[in-house]
């Protein structure tokens, strides 16, 4: 039905399309009062996500006060843009997510390995379905190694005393760690330093292209950017050949070529320079911060504890239950996110989340959760003396798609530890922060602030 004046016509059109859109973007807004989980308000085109979206809160700070806002509950919902997010408290229905029902929840869902740049696409934190059963199966034969401590660390160590920088010191170490491990005697090792450079370097617009990627995944792949490593690419690519990593990544590939030609998923649509620069970037993102982050952490935990870091100086098992506070105290990735692949009921707590339900699973606020761990801010080794693992310690995940460099990772740390605490007393000085400022950054968790400590030889 038309009216006869146009102005009248055209408010009529434009007021429908608004409902229309209007009701689009509130589909979900009554979603969790529905199903009676406490949930935070939601705005038009916002959800309950704003303060993030906006920037006025981290991603890792929204969910942490969103987890401590309903202390008592054991699910918090919220929406992101039109989409329900659950935050999942509970550490039994969490170890349901990442183990027990797993294919229930399998998918990130984020669709990064879509993107045309070559360390997304095979970056195994993003892959999903049969690609990343593939890319999984490739690179665990990569990581079946060990760290062998050379010569050259303690060529990094002589000579200091006195205040140190620790991410410098510790940066150091771990190029000289990453070039054995991934490049090899033959070539020059720079390009780890380099590539660590690039990532710790966060411009402005690399800041402004993570929090796309963390924020609008889609937006990111649609506008095809790219990762800060990718304009490296070109220029270590055929250096990229000569690398044990390239050799391993050879080797993988003849040692399973029948599952990769029977699958479905072409894994082999990269050359093998392709797939070995995406692992290195991979081990930098996800192997080498990760490492820094919680080598960093220990040692000023450990300098703020005399007592605690004597004990660990003597011990390896004391050693190893610090490094267990560290990662629990300061977890490398604060959450992890999963998919509802199919409509799933959580018998327990007796409600049911619809397929294509994103989950987030609060690692760091678990952590810290007085119920799961006394004196949870506090930082007590001893607690893993006395009790061990507890169900609600993941700082690397769980499951299937549990971090697959975990007994590398605490290798490299525990070795780079013990160096340092052989030869140094640790102890803070007048330039040591108050406390770590930790920020969100490519799904990770960096410390943003130089972390000054005084090394003194232990003679």
């Amino acid at each position: 039905m038309f009216f006869e004046s146009f102005l009248l016509n055209l408010f009529i059109l434009l007021v429908l399309i608004f409902a229309l859109i209007f009701d689009y973007v509130t589909k979900f807004f009554s979603y969790w009062y529905i199903r009676h989980v406490p949930y935070k308000m939601s705005l038009p085109f916002f959800g309950s996500d704003y303060h993030r979206v906006l920037g006025l809160r981290s991603t890792t700070d929204e969910v942490n006060h969103l987890y401590s806002l309903y202390p008592k509950d054991k699910f918090v919902g919220c929406i992101k843009s039109r989409i329900p997010d659950l935050i999942v408290k509970d550490p039994d229905a969490v170890r349901k997510i990442l183990s027990t029902d797993f294919s229930n929840f399998h998918c990130r869902g984020l669709g990064l390995d879509k993107s045309r740049d070559v360390c997304l696409r095979n970056n195994l934190f993003y892959a999903e379905g049969e690609k990343w059963t593939l890319l999984r199966s490739r690179l665990e034969s990569v990581l079946n190694k060990s760290v062998d401590i050379q010569d050259g660390l303690h060529d990094c160590l002589s000579g200091i005393n006195g205040d140190t920088n620790v991410q410098q010191l510790l940066s150091e170490l771990l190029d000289i760690v990453f070039k054995d491990l991934l490049i090899g005697n033959n070539v020059e090792g720079s390009i780890i330093t380099c590539l660590r450079k690039e990532f710790e370097q966060r411009t402005l617009q690399d800041k402004l292209k993570s929090y796309l990627k963390d924020i609008f995944p889609s937006v990111y792949v649609l506008f095809n950017l790219s990762t800060p490593f990718s304009k490296l690419y070109n220029k270590y690519r055929n250096v990229i050949k000569d690398t044990k990593l390239y050799n391993d990544v050879k080797k993988a590939e003849m040692i399973s070529p029948y599952e990769v030609k029977n699958s479905k998923t072409k894994l082999n649509k990269d050359s093998a320079e392709d797939e070995a620069f995406s692992i290195l970037s991979l081990f930098i993102s996800e192997g080498y911060a990760p490492c820094l982050k919680v080598l960093t952490s220990l040692l000023y935990e450990l300098a703020k504890h005399p007592q605690i870091q004597e004990k660990a100086r003597r011990n390896n098992s004391a050693l190893n239950s610090a490094i267990k506070e560290t990662v629990r105290l300061h977890p490398p990735y604060s959450i992890i996110n999963r998919k509802c692949m199919k409509m799933y009921t959580f018998t327990k707590n007796d409600f049911l989340v619809d397929k294509g339900l994103t989950i987030s699973v609060p690692i760091e606020a678990i952590h810290k959760d007085e119920n799961n761990f006394k004196d949870g801010l506090s930082f007590k080794p001893e607690r893993f003396e006395n009790i061990g693992e507890s169900s609600s310690f993941l700082p690397f995940g769980l499951g299937p798609r549990k971090c697959i460099g975990e007994e590398l990772a605490m290798d490299i740390i525990q070795k780079v530890a013990n160096i340092i605490l052989k030869n140094f007393n640790i102890e803070p000085c007048e330039a040591t922060p108050e406390k770590l400022h930790v920020v969100d950054y490519n799904f990770a968790r960096v410390i943003d602030n130089v972390v000054w400590l005084r090394l003194k030889p232990i003679l």
